[in-house]
Parts: structure tokens; C-alpha cells; sequence
């Protein structure tokens, strides 16, 4: 009998989505699951509803356990899932507010900028305690990593554990079932506003008859082509940006197709974080992002709607969805303990996967999962032009994963002076005044982890 290891637990959301893709295999009927936090409160409510959702389904509840204990967690798992956040929302809201103050406004702050840089920073070293862990209780096992800033936490696994680590993020199955709305091929998938809009995304299938190829970095990453029929209708992506409908929900991404030729698997609110074009000043900002998308406030809004759900499903009155969702962790359990060939997003160490971008970054490619394991797709090179779009946030990504691994700050700083939005907003010395006054305010979530160089 497998076993899995849910650690960071506590999302009751995320867990309840991870849970109802995975139990909609009736072949994982019989997987062991452990779930795992250090709050106690939110692990319990997330318990109670896990078993809920097997004894709605007519499965032995008996097979999810509960524990604040991650080596307990972790003993013998044959899958190892993180969906920490460190600090909860409370950092993420400093990582937000006081780059604000120096004229670096962030739509979402958890990937790059000075917000995914602070993350980073956070997170890192939760996730090395973890490996080590994994070293000794459950060697083997796949290390699957879903929390932000995705590419540089799964960078830092790689270069610090020989645990077989992948990162996972939907944006590449949202964006291709949001193409296939575009182009007349499914339903319109709208980007989430409300809750009700976030329940849509999770659950966007992409029609069955639709193949794309991709590259590049998690929130970077390209369509190179996509077939409809076998059948290639890439160039088709040209036509539908002169839409004044597609332009105005997505016209960010729109502008970067336009000069750039190739369409991001990003969503262009968060798409903006990551590169100096939209974000100089409130003007601008409004141009392109007429309707905002604060992620923070969002999941505020999410986490207050769905609490009041959450408590209806445990009270029996309103059933918990189990089905397929945009989750790839569930697909990767049921290839590898069926053997059934799925096809996923993931992000790996690049090892020339991507023969134009750096062999030790992270990359999102194409992989193929059975048995045998992960069978990531060779790309080749990416047209030079996205390379160096992505190059830009690799080499902040790159200091960051070393300030984590040295515990050296100077890195950390020599990253936030290279992020593309903060160096087109502030001079040197506002940076440094900037990260200063971060790292004051977040002391008690590093635990005096880093040193100055």
C-alpha cells in the first residue's frame, strides 16, 4: 500500500482539491494518507473534512491519518507533497505593503519581486529540514513541491538532496484550456475574481482533441505549438489578440504575444510582476490592468467564503466535489501506481532540456509519467527572444537559491537589485533601504537562519 504525505495540511482548500482528484481514481481506493501541519486547529478541520469526503465516497476513512509531526508524517512515504506557507498570510502581507511604499506596487508578490524574493527566503529553509528528513525516513520517495516561489524552492531541492523532487503549478493547464475558450474549442475559462470564478479554474478541463508543446520557466513558460486534431492551429494564436473581448481579459499577455510572438502561461495580472513594461507608474498600471487582481485580498475573500462551506460539507448539507481538477500531483500518484501514461506540466532541474537557458536552473517542460517514473520532454532551444525573457527572472532566481543555500544575505540582496520590475522603479539606494526594512519586519520567519556576508 502507497503512501502519502500531505505536509502544510492545514490549506483545508488546497487539501480538499489535492484529496478529491486523487480519490476520483477509484485504483488509489487504497492509498494511505497522512496529513501533516504545525497548526493544530486548521490540521483537525482539514482532517475531519478528508474523512468526510471517504465516507462520502464510500471509502474506508480510516486510510487518512493526522499528525503535527512531520517526521511521523513522513516515515515510509512513498510521496512526500509541500503546500507550506510560512507565516500564513501575515508575511505576504509585508512582502505586498512595504515595497509599495518605494513605488514597487506587485499584483501578487509570491514568485519574483521583492514579494517572491522574501518568500523564498521563508520557505527555503522549511524545505531543506523536509529533504533532510526524506533522507532518512523515506529516501525513496518523490518529493512533489507546489509552494511559491515554485522554481527557486525546487532549484534549491535539487542542488541540495539527491531526493528525486519536481515542482508542480497549474498554470499551464489553465492557460491551454483558456486558448482552447479563445479559439472556440471549449467554454470560456474566466480568471478568478471571486471565489466562484476560482471553483471554475480549478476544475477547466482541456478538451481531449487539443496537444500543446511547451517551454520555459514556471510562470514563463511558452506555447510553441498547439495541435487541435492533430492538426497544428499555432498561428491561430495571432488572430484572436485583435479581440477586443480576449484583449480586454487578457491584454497583458496579448502586448507580450504582440512584440514577442509567443504566448505566456501566465495570467497577465501576475504576468506583470515578473518583467519592467506595465508596472512604472498608477497610469500605466491602469492602462494595461484596468480591473485589478490582488491575489492577497483574494484569498482572503476565498479562505472566508469557503470556510462557511467547508462547515456545511462537514455538516453533511452541502457535498464535497470529487473529481478531476488542474492538479497534477494526482495524475503523477495514478501513473506511477497503475502504470497508466499521463502527460503533465512539471518543472525539473533543466540539465539541457532547454539547451539556451542555464543546465542547473528549473524549467517547465512537458512530462510523461508511467511506472517508470518521471520522463521529462527534451524542447531543444526556445526562440531567443523568450530565453531572455526568462533568463531575466533566473538570475534573481538564482542569487536567491544561493543566499538560501549559504545563508549569505548579500545574495538575497544582489537578487532584489536584479528583479526587472525593481530596477526599473528604484535606484540602488532605494533598494537597499527597501530590503533592509523587509528584513527588519520579517525576523521572526527567517529565526536568525542567514547572516550577512
Amino acid at each position: 500500500m502507497k503512501k502519502i504525505a500531505i505536509i502544510g495540511a492545514g490549506s483545508t482548500m488546497f487539501t480538499r482539491q489535492l484529496l478529491s482528484s486523487l480519490y476520483c481514481h477509484k485504483e488509489l481506493a487504497g492509498l494511505q494518507v497522512v496529513l501533516e501541519d504545525i497548526d493544530t486547529k486548521a490540521l483537525q478541520r482539514s482532517f475531519d473534512l478528508a474523512r468526510k469526503m471517504l465516507e462520502q465516497e464510500g471509502l474506508d476513512p480510516n486510510l487518512i491519518s493526522a499528525t503535527s509531526n512531520p517526521r511521523e508524517a513522513l516515515s515510509g512515504a512513498d510521496f512526500v507533497i509541500n503546500c507550506i506557507q510560512v507565516g500564513g498570510l501575515e508575511p505576504w502581507k509585508l512582502d505586498v505593503e512595504i515595497p509599495r511604499k518605494y513605488g514597487v506596487d506587485q499584483e501578487v508578490g509570491d514568485t519574483l519581486g521583492p514579494g517572491g524574493i522574501f518568500r523564498a527566503l521563508r520557505h527555503i529553509p522549511a524545505v531543506l529540514s523536509i529533504l533532510d528528513d526524506m533522507a532518512e525516513l523515506c529516501p525513496n520517495a518523490l518529493f512533489i513541491n507546489y509552494a511559491n516561489p515554485l522554481a527557486p524552492l525546487t532549484w534549491a531541492a535539487t542542488e541540495y538532496s539527491e531526493i528525486s523532487s519536481i515542482g508542480l503549478c497549474y498554470g499551464v493547464t489553465y492557460t491551454v484550456a483558456q486558448l482552447a475558450g479563445y479559439m472556440g474549442l471549449g467554454p470560456w475559462v474566466e480568471h478568478p475574481h471571486s471565489p466562484e470564478d476560482w471553483d471554475k479554474l480549478m476544475y477547466s478541463p482541456i478538451p481531449d482533441n487539443i496537444d500543446v508543446t511547451f517551454g520555459g520557466i514556471n510562470h514563463m513558460t511558452w506555447i510553441l505549438k498547439i495541435l487541435v486534431d492533430g492538426i497544428d492551429k499555432t498561428n491561430e494564436i495571432e488572430k484572436i489578440i485583435h479581440r477586443k473581448d480576449i484583449y480586454d481579459a487578457d491584454g497583458v499577455r496579448c502586448e507580450v504575444f504582440k512584440h514577442f510572438g509567443y504566448w505566456s502561461t501566465e495570467n497577465h495580472w501576475h504576468f506583470t510582476d515578473y518583467v519592467p513594461y506595465f508596472r512604472k507608474n498608477e497610469a500605466m498600471i491602469n492602462r494595461y490592468l484596468p480591473r485589478r487582481w490582488n491575489l492577497l485580498q483574494l484569498a482572503e475573500t476565498i479562505h472566508q467564503r469557503d470556510s462557511k462551506n467547508i462547515q456545511r460539507q462537514l455538516d453533511g448539507t452541502l457535498p464535497i466535489r470529487v473529481e478531476k481538477s488542474v492538479l497534477n500531483a494526482p495524475k503523477i500518484i495514478h501513473a506511477m501506481c497503475t502504470g497508466q501514461v499521463a502527460k503533465i506540466n512539471g518543472n525539473v532541474k533543466n540539465n539541457g532540456l532547454i539547451t539556451n537557458l542555464p543546465s542547473d536552473c528549473v524549467v517547465e517542460v512537458p512530462i510523461y509519467v508511467d511506472k517508470g517514473g518521471l520522463h521529462p520532454t527534451a524542447i531543444g532551444a526556445l526562440p531567443t527572444q523568450c530565453a531572455a525573457l526568462n533568463k531575466t527572472n533566473i538570475n534573481v532566481q538564482e542569487l536567491v537559491v544561493e543566499a538560501a543555500l549559504t545563508k549569505n544575505l548579500d545574495s538575497a540582496f544582489h537578487a532584489l537589485c536584479l528583479d526587472p520590475l525593481t530596477a526599473a522603479l528604484c535606484t540602488l539606494d532605494q533598494i537597499k533601504a527597501m530590503f533592509d526594512e523587509l528584513l527588519d519586519a520579517q525576523q521572526q520567519w527567517l529565526k536568525g537562519y542567514y547572516t550577512r556576508g
